[in-house]
């Protein structure tokens, strides 16, 4: 007898749970956007339409570089690191589409790896475009991005056009390229 009375407590707790948290909440939009993007992280926050972040980058050789330069033609960036298997997956697939796409910078942002196991992938992929290492998280913060994989494509202007969160085929790769940066 006692079960009837515990269902109707545990449903009446519910209920009061759920409304009160409406009644507080002040109906406008979570400042906080989540990519929504087919195969997203849920983790990372939208960030089309931001302007890419200032800041400096260590290269293969540990020079600062700061990500300004980068601006003045058009940018597709690849946040990776060698031990993520869809980073894995998706790196042949950003190697064929740096040969193909000429008029487009690729650049890749390790976040994690050392620089002799970055390099060493790379090499395995027969990566030839740039790389640099995010090792204190600046620009991956300041983009929001919150697990790899990420691309953004990125005008000479420097803002983020396109957001790709996830593991990037060649087909959803060449149709955000040819949508975002037509020739």
């Amino acid at each position: 007898m006692r079960r009837p009375l515990f269902v109707a407590s545990l449903s009446l707790a519910l209920v009061i749970a759920l409304g009160g948290g409406w009644i507080l909440s002040d109906g406008e939009e979570d400042e906080y956007l989540l990519d929504t993007t087919a195969g997203s992280i849920a983790l990372n926050k939208v960030s089309e339409g931001r302007v890419l972040a200032s800041v400096e980058l260590l290269d293969d050789d540990a020079n600062r570089v700061a990500t300004n330069t980068w601006l003045g033609t058009p940018l597709v960036v690849n946040f990776w690191f060698s031990t993520c298997e869809p980073c894995r997956r998706e790196f042949p697939v950003l190697v064929a589409a740096d040969a193909k796409f000429d008029h487009i910078r690729f650049i890749g942002v390790n976040i994690s790896d050392t620089t002799e196991s970055a390099r060493s992938f790379l090499a395995r992929y027969n990566a030839t475009f740039d790389n640099f290492f995010d090792r204190d998280g600046t620009l991956t913060s300041a983009m929001n991005v919150a697990t790899a994989p990420v691309t953004l494509l990125i005008d000479a202007g420097g803002v983020v056009r396109r957001q790709l969160t996830g593991e990037v085929t060649a087909e959803t790769l060449s149709l955000a390229i040819n949508e975002v940066f037509p020739t």
